[in-house]
């Protein structure tokens, strides 16, 4: 480790904190007098001879190379605790700098993402974030016809001192659902979700719930507004998916005002009540490293009442943000196999199409209509982008395999197409959850009835522990006799199979993967 500076001390893989520091304060580390991260000792640090020591974060190990000076100050007063220089990666030519590619500053979340925090937007901006934010409420109460109020952090900024939280990322609003019984409140929320895509906004769902409306702003950065659904079941208020308190209705209702950023807008009647039951007796205390404990039992009744639409998500956003370059832009092995072996002027249907080579290669090279979909926004969009661009004949959704609903829309549509339809999906079935896979093959069963095959291409049992390009994404290796079997159970029936290395190269990569076609068609043809 480098030489301290006070009695911080650090190197390439971690930071050693002051021996002297409370366990339970929160403190901010900079890097280049930009602040990157903040961390609670005694909840994020191993203790080694009682000096606290903290791994870097993923998610910042990639911007450090280079010079940095190394600070640590408490978050609330702002006094410096320590502070030292170090080189990282022995790049000593440049300064460590973690910003986004325009040189916005990025700080870590509490998921342990970077994100561009609202500090570092100007007054137009939050100007323009915050009429949209008003739009979206007022649609909220008057088209959708559900009250609307601001809710957790952006209540807790409001309330401290009448501004957004400088590093937080998102806005959070709730509306409030009058239906006693969660079916009917997923219902609602599914009603709410029309009538904001009616309004021209991007909408993203997270569980039965809980919406992401994306607004994109006229300098042409993208901003997130949660909306989270309220309501009571037997006396309990839910803010799913983090909180469930016994609070009374006036709690809520009537809303009322506050200001935030020179506006007036909608809030709970009793927002201390409700900050208090979410962040406990010291809400009142910046914590940016705070996080919800969710307890388990709570944690288990919201996944059952409403589900979870966001598995891995953050994963394979993050890895579209940070590795689509990584990735070839020809086509792969596998749509090369399948269009030698199975040639076809059908329509092609992606799954999980990621950085769409597959897709575009589809409808660009073999002239094959192509529907490409993928629960990755960024994807769809760029895709759909390039698509125009090429005018080629492909068209890109977000779909989201966890989501039945969206699964059986989807079916129901493809089942209707004047020509039987082929599903693709390569490197898609490992990275499912059992969900996943299960909605996967009743895709396969509503869509194929008529013709069309099935295209799968995923890793083996024998894949697991062989060293990977991209590491240890989220991976669940599976026997091709288990998809078998499912497929079976399903209805279908495997017309073909193989399996071993040497069909699916990547760079220094050779996976153990298994190639299927299934058809469910009811002579058993194609």
């Amino acid at each position: 480790m480098s030489a301290p500076h006070g009695l911080v001390v650090v190197d390439d893989e971690r930071i050693r904190l002051p021996r002297s520091l409370d366990p339970e304060t929160t403190y901010d580390i900079l890097l280049n007098d930009r602040h990157v991260w903040s961390l609670q000792p005694g909840r994020d640090a191993d203790s080694e001879d009682g000096v606290p020591v903290a791994p870097w974060p993923p998610a910042l190990q990639r911007y450090l190379s280079g010079r940095a000076e190394v600070v640590v100050r408490d978050h609330v007063t702002g006094e410096l605790v320590g502070s030292t220089r170090h080189v990282f990666a022995g790049d000593s030519t440049r300064e460590v700098t973690v910003a986004d590619a325009t040189g916005r500053s990025l700080v870590l979340d509490k998921w342990g993402r970077l994100t561009r925090p609202l500090s570092s937007e100007d007054r137009g901006v939050i100007d323009e974030l915050m009429d949209e934010v008003i739009r979206v409420m007022d649609v909220l109460r008057y088209k959708a016809g559900v009250p609307a109020y601001i809710c957790y952090g952006t209540l807790l900024g409001a309330v401290r001192n009448g501004k957004l939280i400088g590093h937080d990322n998102d806005i959070d609003i709730a509306y409030v659902s009058e239906h006693p019984h969660p079916v009917d409140v997923v219902r609602e929320g599914y009603r709410v979700e029309r009538v904001l895509r009616d309004e021209g906004w991007v909408v993203r769902r997270g569980s039965g719930v809980r919406l992401n409306v994306r607004l994109k702003l006229s300098d042409g950065s993208m901003r997130f507004v949660d909306v989270f659904t309220s309501h009571w079941v037997e006396g309990v208020l839910y803010i799913p998916s983090d909180t469930g308190f016994r609070l009374p209705r006036e709690t809520i209702l009537p809303l009322r005002t506050i200001e935030l950023m020179g506006r007036q807008v909608p809030a709970p009647a009793d927002p201390d009540r409700l900050l208090a039951a979410t962040y406990g007796p010291q809400w009142r205390v910046p914590d940016p490293s705070f996080r919800y404990t969710t307890p388990r039992r709570l944690s288990r009744r919201l996944g059952g009442w409403f589900g979870g639409l966001m598995t891995n998500r953050k994963h394979w956003d993050s890895f579209d943000s940070k590795h689509r370059q990584d990735v070839p832009a020809g086509p792969s092995p596998f749509a090369r196999w399948v269009a030698a072996e199975y040639p076809s002027t059908r329509p092609l249907v992606d799954v999980g199409t990621g950085t769409a080579r597959d897709a575009r290669w589809f409808a660009g090279k073999q002239k094959r209509r192509v529907i490409a979909v993928d629960y990755c926004l960024s994807s769809v969009t760029r895709g759909r982008r390039r698509a125009r661009a090429g005018r080629l004949p492909a068209a890109f959704e977000v779909v989201n395999l966890y989501d039945a609903r969206a699964v059986l829309a989807l079916g129901a549509r493809l089942s209707r197409e004047e020509v039987p339809v082929d599903l693709y999906a390569r490197f898609m079935l490992h990275a499912l959850e059992p969900t996943g896979r299960e909605n996967l093959f009743r895709l396969a069963s509503m869509s194929l009835r008529r013709g069309g095959l099935l295209f799968l291409e995923f890793r083996t049992t024998e894949d697991r522990g062989r060293p990977h390009v991209f590491g240890e994404a989220p991976r669940r290796y599976l026997t091709p006799e288990s998809v078998v079997a499912q497929i079976e159970a399903a209805g279908g029936r495997v017309v073909f199979r193989t399996e071993g290395k040497g069909l699916a190269r990547l760079h220094t990569e050779n996976p153990h993967v298994c190639r299927i076609v299934a058809t469910w068609s009811a002579d058993g043809t194609a």
